[in-house]
């Protein structure tokens, strides 16, 4: 509807009374505190401190205690329900719980507990896999792992290459002493392992001979027992710790009962932090406050009522036009307005002289979308679909912005798709084909659209066209307003008026309207107008100027003009493909029985047409927005404003029932 007026807010209160003036301002939601940056670099407030963040770092790592436990319990307990599961309603008390929280936290703590026993289980079992893996070529092998040399004797486990061959090497062993043996263990794709037994005497002799064949020591250092042994354990202490994997797993799921209370523990810890992260950007005395920030003018009556319960003193002031790009933006929206916030956002919010565009893209923007999508089918699909999320999910945010406005807009495509007779394409008349019997006559679904592009698109073409440069000139309007306003007289009329005046030439010409003979009088006026461009320039300078506006001017609106052409074409291009579908469906013929030609027309019905369906919402929305942006917004839109961010209480899981205090 329009943007609303704020003012400035200082304070200054007693720290005996701080925490509860935040939770006050949380509950009301009307207050923006921001750092009072110029304070900051001022000498003379020097001396106050800004509070210490350890309440922050608590209320953080709480919030983040809650939401890791949360996302463990959905990890190994995954939750009923799904994306059409509506939200909790709770009362503001029950969010505040003190006792609630703290019991919340103390749950989150030991599943948090119970995920550092999982990560020890699972790193152990990790570990023993990995030495069951290092003892598989050495299972055969009925020897000792701890097996060790002695002064005479020398035992030495170790590898050769996979390619040396074992016979080979024990020839060539005993040809330089009859003191040593080896004895194969295993093998795998690299390795061949082995035990030798030598004397002491032959030990630098059987080395060498080894060493020819990449010999290296195994380290098989703490195992005791022969490897089958080993094996046997490891499988023992593997399946006890599964058992105890197992049991400490089943320990965190019987916390899935309390999801709903890690939820508000969550919520809750959120809520903290916003309200510590507003506490630091205070400034502090030993027994003052002082606050600067934000609020809608609208909401000072209120605030004046609260804060007389206590011993403050504070103020309110009217921002300067030098302080408007430092004021926070709130746009006053209605059911209708509201949802076209998710576009305007997506731009950019405008700024504080600005206009709320809201109003002025909404009538256009739901009816560009409806004209491009135009389908009665499609329509009530989207609507249908949109509106039960919305009745079911109650989305918030900018999603739930876009369901709303999609409900809207899958509305507009129903009514302009009845008028323009696009059911599905033109379903009712192939689908009546297929059974034989004459098209129903339904006023102008099927008997005598008020437009039908596929037999009259020049007349669509025109149509859009006129519909655009509707748009452009509600642009020129609001633009030709803000000037006004900003006394701004000669821009207003050279700038705009002149082309209105070219406009308004053109079309009485095209119609044979006000002419003296041949000579189109208004038009020519306008055109005379024009040397109104070069006012600023001076010398040479006006000719480039009055050039340079003539150009922009002609290539500007009249191009703005031919980009409504889309409407025409996304209308055009989804009729088309849906009636592709649709012959592509009766194609079986009349040679096939009939209930079989039904069958398979629905097959490709139902394939072909979710597929038009999906592609046309996305570019009809891209579309619609695109010219929004570029061709309307240009025309007057001042952006650049802030979101006003007031410090409140915000949930994700549950819907709060906020009470009065």
């Amino acid at each position: 509807m329009s943007i609303v007026r704020m003012k400035r807010l200082r304070m200054v209160g007693m720290i005996s009374d701080r925490e509860e003036l935040l939770r006050l301002f949380q509950h009301m939601g009307c207050v923006e505190i921001d750092e009072p940056k110029e304070k900051l670099v001022d000498p003379a407030w020097a001396a106050l401190a800004k509070p210490d963040g350890q309440a922050l770092s608590q209320a953080k790592e709480a919030c983040l205690s809650a939401q890791t436990a949360l996302n463990i319990l959905k990890k190994y307990a995954k939750p009923k329900g799904g994306l059409l599961t509506p939200r909790p309603v709770i009362r503001e008390e029950q969010l505040f719980d003190d006792a609630a929280y703290h019991a919340s936290l103390k749950m989150a703590g030991e599943i948090l507990e119970l995920e550092r026993q999982l990560s020890t289980l699972y790193a152990e079992q990790s570990k023993l896999r990995s030495q069951k893996l290092s003892l598989v070529p050495w299972l055969e092998l009925d020897v000792p792992l701890e097996s060790s040399s002695t002064p005479e004797v020398v035992v030495a486990f170790g590898t050769v290459g996979v390619r040396s061959p074992m016979e080979e090497v024990q020839g060539k062993l005993r040809a330089v002493t009859e003191l040593a043996e080896i004895k194969p263990a295993g093998a795998d794709g690299e390795l061949q392992y082995l035990l030798l037994v030598c004397h002491k005497s032959a030990e630098d002799a059987a080395m060498d001979v080894l060493r020819e064949y990449g010999f290296s020591r195994a380290g098989l250092r703490g195992l005791t027992g022969t490897a089958a042994e080993n094996d046997r354990q490891m499988d023992a202490r593997l399946e006890q710790l599964r058992l105890e994997t197992d049991a400490t797993i089943e320990k965190i799921v019987t916390y899935a009962e309390h999801r709903l209370s890690l939820q508000l523990c969550e919520e809750r810890g959120k809520v903290e932090v916003s309200r510590e992260e507003a506490r630091c950007r205070l400034l502090d005395t030993e027994q003052t406050f002082f606050l600067e920030g934000w609020l809608p003018e609208a909401d000072v009556p209120a605030l004046e009522q609260k804060l007389s319960n206590y011993p403050c003193a504070w103020e309110t002031e009217t921002p300067l036009k030098e302080d408007y790009p430092e004021v926070p933006i709130k746009i006053k929206s209605n059911v209708l307005t509201e949802p076209l916030n998710t576009i305007t956002e997506m731009y950019s919010m405008p700024a504080y002289d600005g206009v709320d565009a809201n109003p002025l893209i909404a009538p256009f923007y739901v009816f560009f979308f409806g004209f491009m999508f135009a389908d009665l089918g499609y329509g009530i699909i989207l609507a249908g679909a949109c509106l039960f999320l919305q009745l079911k999910v109650r989305p918030k945010g900018g999603f739930g912005q876009l369901i709303r406005l999609m409900i809207m807009c899958g509305t507009a495509s129903a009514v302009i798709g009845f008028f323009t007779g696009g059911f599905f394409s033109d379903f009712l008349t192939r689908f009546s084909g297929i059974l034989g019997v004459d098209t129903p006559k339904i006023p102008f679904l099927t008997d005598g659209p008020l437009l039908d592009v596929m037999n009259e698109p020049m007349t669509v073409l025109i149509f859009a066209l006129v519909v655009g440069f509707i748009q452009i000139v509600v642009g020129m309007i609001v633009k030709f307003y803000m000037l006004c306003k900003e006394r701004n007289f000669a821009d207003a009329i050279w700038d705009i008026g002149t082309w209105w005046v070219i406009f308004a030439g053109i079309i009485l010409f095209a119609l044979g309207i006000g002419n003296i003979g041949s000579v189109p009088v208004v038009l020519v006026i306008g055109i005379v107008m024009l040397i109104s461009q070069g006012r600023n320039g001076k010398g040479f300078g006006r000719v480039t100027a009055i050039i340079g506006g003539i150009y922009n001017g002609v290539t500007g609106y009249f191009g703005d003009i031919l980009s409504y052409a889309r409407l025409m074409v996304m209308m055009l291009a989804s009729t088309v493909i849906g009636q592709v579908f649709n012959i592509l469906g009766t194609m079986p013929g009349d040679g096939v029985p009939k209930p079989v030609a039904i069958i398979v027309f629905f097959v490709i019905f139902i394939i072909g047409h979710a597929f038009n369906f999906g592609l046309n919402v996305i570019g009809t929305y891209v579309h619609t927005s695109r010219l929004q942006y570029l061709e309307f917004f240009k025309q007057f839109y001042k952006e650049g404003g802030r979101k006003f961010r007031p410090l409140t209480v915000e949930t994700t899981y549950v819907d709060v029932i906020k009470e009065e205090k």
